[in-house]
């Protein structure tokens, strides 16, 4: 996980022409977006890909897959180069993802992924955001329709996730070392959950989110269906689910789950609530 003040993923979901669309943006704020002679094609999804990384590799080193700057003409927000990633892939179900993770010292800025979001014809966008220290700002956003709406029914896994990474590598004994750390920061910030109860919702979050989307041929057969009978809805909510398994890297819920399930039982081990 990030070593970094603050974390943040941002992941859209639409179709292939739509993730055309936001490299395209993300290459047009900075002025990056070459112009193709009028007897050549238009650049492929590929190329505009490897587009962004070659430029944002140029600007922030190696490790840098996506420029921060790249999100809006004049963003309010900063990251640190070397942890900005994107990812941009075709779901099992069809569809296509393109998911951001970035750090640094300032705080997740909604309004700079509001204008990509109206940019790219408002394509669809779940967002997550955490500060190192639980008390701090954490939470969820969705960027649907050209507005923004939030979540702050998941702010302690979040945080779980995003800053403490579900404790994965540490021993045991350590992980119940944090965990009593953070407990004490809980009881002071008075959050309704206890540790033992925060590490289930964690796990029953993430077994939500796979019992949803873990099938992609009734996951597609469920978007085909909503496609017919114009439930956008329903809809639009399977597709912000889709971007959630990229927010929660759910394609390695087994080692997650793993994680979780140790820390809860030597949690209560150890003879706490």
């Amino acid at each position: 996980m990030l070593t970094t003040k603050t974390h943040s993923r941002v992941c859209a979901v639409g179709s292939e022409a739509d993730m055309m669309t936001l490299c395209r943006a993300l290459l047009s704020n900075r002025g990056w977006l070459p112009e193709p002679a009028e007897d050549e094609p238009a650049l492929t999804l590929e190329q505009l890909t490897a587009l962004v990384r070659r430029h944002a590799r140029k600007e922030g080193g190696e490790d840098c897959t996506f420029f921060y700057d790249m999100v809006a003409p004049h963003p309010y927000g900063a990251a640190l180069a070397s942890v900005c990633h994107l990812e941009v892939k075709k779901h099992p179900c069809g569809v296509w993802t393109a998911c951001f993770s970035y750090g640094g010292d300032t705080s997740f800025q909604a309004e700079d992924w509001l204008r990509l979001h109206r940019q790219c014809g408002n394509i669809p966008m779940a967002a997550m955001y955490a500060d190192w220290d639980f008390g701090l700002e954490k939470g969820m956003k969705r960027f649907v329709g050209g507005k923004m709406g939030d979540d702050w029914a998941r702010m302690g896994e979040v945080w779980m996730w995003l800053t403490a990474g579900y404790q994965d590598g540490y021993p045991p004994e350590e992980s119940i070392l944090r965990l009593k750390k953070l407990q004490k920061t809980l009881d002071r910030e008075e959050f309704d959950l206890s540790i033992g109860e925060l590490l289930t919702a964690c796990i029953d979050n993430l077994t939500a989110l796979d019992a949803e989307t873990a099938d992609p041929v009734a996951l597609a057969a469920q978007l085909h269906r909503c496609r017919e009978e114009r439930d956008y809805t329903e809809l639009l909510r399977l597709y912000l689910r889709i971007a959630e398994t990229a927010l929660w890297e759910s394609a390695h819920i087994d080692r997650w789950l793993a994680n979780l399930e140790s820390d809860r039982a030597a949690w209560q081990a150890a003879g706490m609530a």
